[in-house]
């Protein structure tokens, strides 16, 4: 099942994608969902990534997308992708005419 999820924040585009994990691998209680994003300014990708924390894990799909957007828009806020606008404007296709 493919569980991905799109917003926009300031001109970035946010996808996040929620992956379940396996029960036999991890331990009772634990989470049963990791969060990968991926932070686009118009064509070109700036960000593909998890959260830093590499055992962070949700008890649910609909938890790791919250989080994982709220960690994508606090870096966005950040300026952390602050040198991709120019990039993103001068890959404007030419109008013809």
């Amino acid at each position: 099942m493919d569980d991905t999820r799109n917003q926009n924040w300031k001109g970035f585009a946010i996808e996040t994608s929620a992956i379940a994990v396996r029960h036999c691998v991890l331990p009772q209680g634990s989470g049963r969902y990791m969060a990968i994003v991926r932070i686009r300014r118009g064509e070109q990708t700036v960000e593909d990534w998890h959260l830093p924390c590499v055992a962070q894990r949700w008890a649910s799909a609909e938890d790791a997308h919250r989080e994982t957007v709220e960690y994508a828009i606090r870096a966005i806020d950040a300026g952390r992708f602050a040198g991709t606008e120019s990039f993103a404007e001068t890959r404007r296709p030419e109008s013809s005419g």
